[in-house]
């Protein structure tokens, strides 16, 4: 489950070795890519592994497949927290639709900081995962009240990571430019390059937050 609340299905596999390196998974895309290779839970399968990224299903081995495995059933639900998942027409993806979805919150916060948002050096998915899992962030805005005590609380978190974790949220807080702002807030369809055209046209969050569809349309 993503930070949109996209339901991506990913192939389990057993570990095999693939350029070097030992896989465990493999994209599946979306419903469609799953109904058009045909695969099904409990196949063998074909796989690639194009650059460093993580590998694709090719398709099944149909002489290897086991008798009587059903087609697979898109899940019509989140399976984290539940909530409807709904395909909108013209779409692929299924989206959970629960804008308080634990997935949907953790993804988003992680985003806010990683280098497709505010791009704070120094504070890892790793421990912004730590911190939400133990409860002490719930919203980005928790980030920037961390202090150094809570920090070096965690195994493996020293003094001085501690204290460049904070100084480097503080820095973002103070000196983030409005484009990383925009980005990091995970709008959907606001990437970058949107987030860029944005912040040239509006001088602070005040003026983009009163801007009317007429404003952005000219954009």
């Amino acid at each position: 489950v993503g930070r949109t609340g996209v339901l991506t299905p990913v192939a389990e596999l057993e570990p095999v070795s693939l350029g070097g390196v030992m896989v465990q998974r493999a994209t599946l895309h979306n419903e469609d890519e799953i109904e058009r290779l045909g695969v099904r839970e409990g196949d063998m399968v074909t796989i690639q592994r194009a650059g460093d990224v993580t590998p694709d299903v090719l398709g099944p081995v149909l002489d290897a497949r086991p008798k009587g495995l059903p087609p697979f059933v898109f899940p019509r639900t989140c399976p984290v927290c539940g909530s409807p998942a709904r395909r909108l027409d013209g779409e692929a993806a299924w989206r959970c639709v629960n804008l308080a979805c634990p997935a949907v919150i953790r993804r988003s916060i992680v985003h806010f900081v990683s280098k497709a948002g505010l791009d704070v050096d120094g504070v890892g998915a790793k421990w912004v995962e730590a911190l939400i899992d133990a409860g002490r962030v719930q919203s980005p805005a928790d980030l920037f009240t961390v202090t150094r005590e809570e920090l070096m609380g965690f195994e493996r978190m020293g003094e001085v990571s501690a204290g460049n974790f904070v100084a480097a949220l503080d820095e973002a807080r103070r000196k983030a430019p409005l484009m990383r702002f925009i980005a990091a807030l995970g709008i959907r369809h606001v990437g970058e390059q949107t987030a860029r055209t944005l912040a040239e046209r509006f001088r602070d969050m005040d003026a983009l937050a009163k801007a009317s569809l007429e404003d952005l349309m000219v954009l």
